[in-house]
């Protein structure tokens, strides 16, 4: 990767993150020292292909414990249909991959269409194609975490907000001296939208994985101690807290690799 183009990954994901950044079962567990990896799909509910691909994407993390899944939904599909999920920062996100990505892309669409699926920031497949996208995630799983990452969730101290406490310890001296983007998502799951017009028009479709909210911190460790940061949401009551869940990862700003990521229900079981 050429300097130029290390610098245009460090800042769209800068940029991104400071403006804005069984089934149940699977998804409401604590974090954990083993590889946890981070499936982003770019979507649109003005896309007919991409309801497949969210179908897939739920199985994928209905069956598997080591993924993290989360529906980036982008704001270029918004004529005539407005997806309520849609913001335009995920579109930036979308094509800062497009524009650093080194991989074989799309001859015509590059990294910049739906449905498209990023695998812990290094890794793209087609959101139609399961079969790549459970091999992209086997190898990505063969990677040690270079984190470890502790979150606890805390309604209780904050009226009105979702409170993050989260605290990340370096696994590997080549973290040392790099800023790391330590990235915290709200997530909820089966939102059923009834679609009014467009590509999926008298459509009702079931939302996996949505992204609901996204904040971040840049964070350097300069030893192995641990960086501790809390988050604060502001909550919405129409969300079912018993869906939420916050998904947390550590993200290189120069690479866009994803060093480690957990999953940890907003609403934690008594």
């Amino acid at each position: 990767m050429k300097p130029a183009e290390i610098r245009t990954l460090a800042v769209a994901i800068l940029t991104l993150l400071g403006l804005t950044c069984s089934e149940a079962q699977a998804q409401n567990r604590p974090a954990t020292s083993g590889r946890v990896v981070i499936v982003e799909l770019f979507t649109s509910q003005g896309c007919d292909m991409c309801p497949t691909a969210e179908k897939i994407l739920g199985e994928l993390a209905d069956s598997n414990r080591s993924v993290a899944p989360i529906a980036l939904h982008v704001d270029y599909f918004n004529k005539p249909w407005k997806d309520p999920f849609s913001d335009s920062l995920i579109s930036d996100r979308q094509m800062s991959y497009h524009k650093t990505y080194k991989g074989q892309k799309d001859p015509q669409l590059g990294l910049y269409y739906t449905p498209m699926i990023m695998v812990d920031g290094m890794s793209t497949v087609n959101g139609r194609d399961p079969v790549r996208l459970r091999a992209a995630v086997a190898s990505a799983r063969k990677k040690p975490p270079s984190v470890n990452i502790q979150a606890t969730p805390d309604r209780k101290s904050v009226a009105g907000k979702f409170r993050l406490a989260v605290s990340v310890t370096p696994l590997n001296e080549r973290l040392k001296g790099r800023d790391q983007l330590l990235c915290a998502i709200i997530r909820d799951d089966k939102v059923l939208t009834e679609v009014e017009s467009g590509e999926n028009h008298g459509k009702t479709l079931n939302n996996r994985f949505p992204a609901r909210k996204m904040k971040f911190e840049t964070i350097r460790f300069e030893s192995k101690s641990a960086q501790e940061i809390t988050f604060d949401f502001e909550s919405d009551s129409a969300w079912d807290q018993s869906k939420l869940s916050f998904v947390v990862f550590v993200q290189d700003v120069t690479t866009g690799e994803v060093h480690q990521t957990a999953v940890i229900p907003v609403s934690p079981k008594p």
